[in-house]
């Protein structure tokens, strides 16, 4: 792939954002990262379109969990991360305090923020919101509704 067809974006945009508390990381957020910004090229009908990576920072054996994030109007959700989180809005707007930087990211769909080890954060949100998300860390809260439901074998 030729870096003339992929502006890179900055690793840790959230860093020229305030000053940094010692000790906490901040998260990076990449507005608009949504699937409608990328382009096929001529003649093809797929293509992968990876725009951000780390080496993980948590202790081994690594671990990837994926699934759901939800939050509705009420009291701020605090989280101080031991593993690296990737975070993508889906529906309405979540808002994230870092407390390294002070700085209130207002997350609505098609933005992303990635959450390092050692990242102090408060979610909130005057409606709801809807992220997917991928950690670093082994399952914690099955979701409810779809254990039980994953396939024994591959239908391939």
């Amino acid at each position: 792939m030729s870096s003339s067809r992929w502006k890179r974006l900055p690793a840790r945009a959230a860093l020229t954002i305030g000053s940094i508390v010692s000790g906490l990381v901040p998260l990076t957020v990449i507005k608009g990262a949504g699937h409608e910004f990328i382009p096929l090229p001529q003649g093809e009908n797929a293509i992968t379109a990876d725009f951000h990576f780390i080496r993980t920072q948590t202790e081994s054996p690594a671990h990837i969990t994926s699934g759901f994030y939800k939050i509705e109007s009420g009291p701020e959700r605090p989280a101080h991360y031991n593993f690296e989180e990737t975070k993508y809005v889906l529906n309405g707007q979540i808002d994230v305090l870092d407390e390294a930087t002070g700085f209130t990211h207002h997350l609505v769909p098609g933005d992303f923020a990635f959450f390092h080890v050692g990242s102090k954060v408060k979610f909130s949100t005057k409606s709801h919101g809807l992220a997917f998300y991928a950690v670093t860390r082994p399952i914690r809260n099955p979701h409810p509704n779809l254990q039980g439901r994953e396939e024994k074998k591959s239908r391939l």
